[in-house]
Parts: structure tokens; sequence; C-alpha cells
């Protein structure tokens, strides 16, 4: 035989009907849900002792380790207060104003020169009179390290050096505008019609 048990709300007592098990309607369920996330919110919330706050002093009972700010306000003045630390540390350069100039410094490296007494001029230059004459004084002068000379010939050519003449080697051709093609160290008069 089936016993009817009456079930009751486990927020307000009152019977329920017939499809609920626990709660007689919407209101009920959320009022039970408040009640226990208030309780583990409290039970969570006494294991820290209380102390004051970093921003405006007040007594508070922290929610977490880290917790140092009473509320949402101070939390955020604490946040911008960090940040402008953090932006002062990042900082490198002094900050400059819109006018503001600095001379430009640089510094030159002499450890490869070596001072001489003595120089050596090419042909063409036209400023070997005046540096004589500035040696003759007991001046010295700056040499740039021996390094191995470009493979460039001294003669100046009008049209610039080619690639041949630089290097010492290669083809020489021309264009012939009689077959319009590159003519290599070959004339025209040893073509013959099969050859293009």
């Amino acid at each position: 035989m089936k016993t009817n048990i009456i079930k009751k709300c486990t927020t307000c007592n009152k019977e329920l009907g017939r499809n609920k098990k626990r709660f007689c309607g919407e209101l009920c369920y959320i009022k039970y849900k408040k009640d226990r996330d208030k309780k583990r919110y409290d039970l969570f919330r006494a294991n820290f002792p209380e102390m004051p706050c970093n921003i405006c002093g007040d007594i508070f009972k922290p929610i977490r380790k880290n917790n140092t700010a009473c509320s949402r306000v101070c939390s955020s003045m604490q946040a911008k207060n960090r940040q402008q630390i953090k932006r002062v540390k990042k900082r490198k350069l002094p900050k400059v104003g819109p006018l503001e100039k600095k001379p430009l410094v640089i510094t030159q490296d002499f450890s490869k020169f070596k001072r001489v007494n003595t120089a050596e001029f090419n042909p063409s230059d036209n400023t070997k009179s005046a540096v004589e004459e500035y040696l003759k004084k007991g001046n010295t002068i700056l040499k740039l390290p021996d390094e191995p000379r470009p493979k460039i010939p001294s003669v100046n050519i009008v049209n610039g050096h080619s690639i041949e003449a630089v290097m010492g080697f290669g083809l020489e051709f021309e264009y012939d505008p009689n077959i319009r093609c590159f003519n290599y160290n070959f004339t025209a008069k040893n073509l013959r019609a099969d050859d293009y």
C-alpha cells in the first residue's frame, strides 16, 4: 500500500504540489540560495583578521590574503597609484620640452689609426702641397690601417668601368644593330644565315 508523505518547502514550510520536490516556487529557491551563499561567505571570511585599509585607513575584514582595500572605490584608487609607480619606473628617458634641443655628441674611435710624419699621394691629388707644408711645421696626420687595394684600374674611362675590366675576365660583347643581337668577339661576316 502507498503511504502519502506530505512534503514541505525547505524555506517557508508550505506543502508542496505534485511536481515540486524541495521548493514551492522560484522566490523560495532564490532566498535559499542567498542564505547558503552568505553562510559560505561568512565561513570563508572568518579566517583572516581585521586590518586597516591602505587608502582611507578604515578597519575592515579582508576576503583574501592579498586584499588591502576596504571597498571598490579604494581598490580602484590603489590600482591607479600602482600603475603610476610602474610608469615612473619604466620611464627611462627624461622628459624633453617641445623646443628644447640637446647637442648631439659624436665620439670617434681612433684606435685603428696611426700618427705619421710622412704621407703618400696619388698623382691627381690637389692637396699635396698643403699637406707637405703642414708636415714640415712638425705636425702629424692620421693614417688609415693598411688594407688590400680594390681591383680597379687607374685609367679613367669616360663611361665608367665594365665588370670585365674591373674583375679582369669575361667575354667582350657589344650590340650589333645590323643583325639585332649581341656580337661575342666575332663580326657579322662570320655569321651564316643558319646561325640566327
